[in-house]
């Protein structure tokens, strides 16, 4: 039996499939996975006492680490478990986009599920699109999506849409595109393939928006494909995620100790291990143990795994990032501490 199977957390690459929401796929993992393994559920624990009026346990965990819109398929990262305590180490990654744009015409929603807005002349030759790339190459302020996640007082603001209520006026917000390619053109259908290698936040339908726009004509998402997380792959993602059973999903889980492979690692000696879970911060001399030292890149923290015996994942480390002294991050409950004390 592997190691996915014995543990109740881990991380899953899925690839997503179009038409559904990340929400549908992770509530289709979290019901196989219940279904394959009930005694995962604080809720259904052998020899738990009912209380009448007493607190209920939470659910069994389960969230992904970056929302994908419903036409896009590719890459999605699910937390299961305590997995979810990693959420803020893999929400802040660069991402890489394959992305065909629809010139000629816009939509509500920037995409093709919308409805049609605004219309205008393709440009006869396709090399008058390819000469816009470069001003959206590298730092640039870009306006997000009025049908997006971004919250307006505590609400989407697609649900804002939905209910017909005002929306705020947004602000553009800086990104990086690092790499901003054609990748394939089909000009008698006005379509053309990028490839984008960008800063986590970045929205590819606003891109999409401004490129068209910079080029004189209109453009939205006919299609987009996520191709990479970080260090994690498509290629190495689980297919046909909606019909896979609990069984197979479990199978394909990354243990905890390998689901941050871009992080260095410090090995923990038993001892170590049980004073990191009580609370005591890491002495600064362990750091001298590290595989490598954590550095401080341009846009993300100082952070480290903390691996105790058995290759289990103890805690997430930092640096502060004014006297460099290592911190605690997050601490990892042990297997067999109750699921339900992770936040």
């Amino acid at each position: 039996m592997s190691q996915g199977v014995q543990n109740s957390s881990g991380l899953l690459l899925v690839d997503k499939p179009t038409g559904v929401t990340s929400h549908t796929v992770v509530a289709h993992v979290r019901k196989s996975l219940l279904r394959a393994f009930p005694q995962w559920d604080p809720r259904q624990r052998p020899g738990r006492k009912k209380i009448k009026g007493g607190p209920r346990p939470p659910r069994f965990k389960c969230g992904h680490a970056g929302t994908l819109d419903p036409l896009a398929t590719g890459l999605l990262l699910i937390l299961v478990g305590k997995a979810s305590r990693l959420s803020p180490f893999l929400m802040g990654m660069d991402k890489s986009y394959l992305a065909t744009v629809q010139f000629g015409e816009a939509t509500d929603s920037l995409d093709s599920d919308g409805e049609v807005v605004a219309s205008a002349a393709v440009p006869a030759d396709p090399g008058i699109i390819v000469e816009q790339l470069s001003q959206f190459r590298g730092d640039i302020l870009q306006v997000p999506p009025m049908i997006s996640a971004l919250k307006h007082e505590g609400q989407p603001l697609y649900k804002l849409v939905r209910q017909g209520k005002p929306l705020p006026e947004l602000k553009a917000r800086p990104v990086t595109i690092s790499n901003f390619e054609v990748k394939d053109t089909r000009w008698s259908e006005a379509q053309m393939d990028f490839l984008v290698d960008c800063t986590s936040g970045t929205y590819i339908r606003s891109l999409a928006r401004d490129v068209a726009q910079a080029a004189g004509t209109e453009g939205h998402i006919a299609a987009l494909r996520r191709l990479n997380i970080g260090p994690f792959l498509v290629d190495g993602a689980l297919q046909g995620v909606m019909q896979c059973p609990g069984e197979n999903l479990a199978e394909a889980m990354i243990p905890l100790s390998e689901a941050l492979p871009h992080v260095p690692s410090l090995q923990l000696t038993a001892e170590e291990t049980s004073a990191v879970r009580q609370g005591i911060q890491p002495n600064p001399l362990w750091l001298d143990r590290c595989e490598e030292s954590p550095s401080q890149g341009a846009s993300r923290e100082a952070i480290f795994r903390m691996i105790g015996p058995g290759n289990s994942l103890v805690a997430v480390g930092k640096l502060d990032n004014e006297t460099g002294t290592p911190l605690i991050a997050a601490v990892i409950p042990a297997e067999t501490e109750d699921s339900a004390a992770c936040d």
